[in-house]
């Protein structure tokens, strides 16, 4: 099987609580598709992660993005991060129902 993506020798964290670990990581499409301690499969990119770290997304659990996330659905600020998940509504306030400016026929 071809991967889109495949990263070697990459430190893993996977969120579960356990210690990281040295993997081989396949991605196709948006999915991981296989973590094993050596892959040999064929890859369009091929990554050698060693010494970096491979994890999960991140949650940003306070923000005042409300407007942003409205703006930007991609928010490639908060991507580039490794942030993947935003909660707004934070502090009493909320975008929720509202209308930008910009989208005002």
């Amino acid at each position: 099987m071809k991967h889109d993506w495949l990263f070697k020798n990459a430190t893993v964290i996977d969120g579960s609580g356990g210690p990281e670990y040295r993997a081989d990581v396949a991605v196709s499409g948006d999915r991981i598709v296989e973590i094993a301690p050596a892959i040999h499969a064929q890859a369009g990119h091929v990554i050698d992660a060693t010494g970096n770290v491979l994890s999960p997304g991140f949650i940003d659990v306070h923000t005042h993005d409300d407007t942003n996330v409205i703006r930007m659905p991609d928010y490639l600020p908060k991507i580039s991060q490794g942030i993947t998940t935003v909660i707004v509504g934070n502090c009493g306030i909320s975008a929720a129902t509202a209308t930008i400016r910009s989208d005002v026929p």
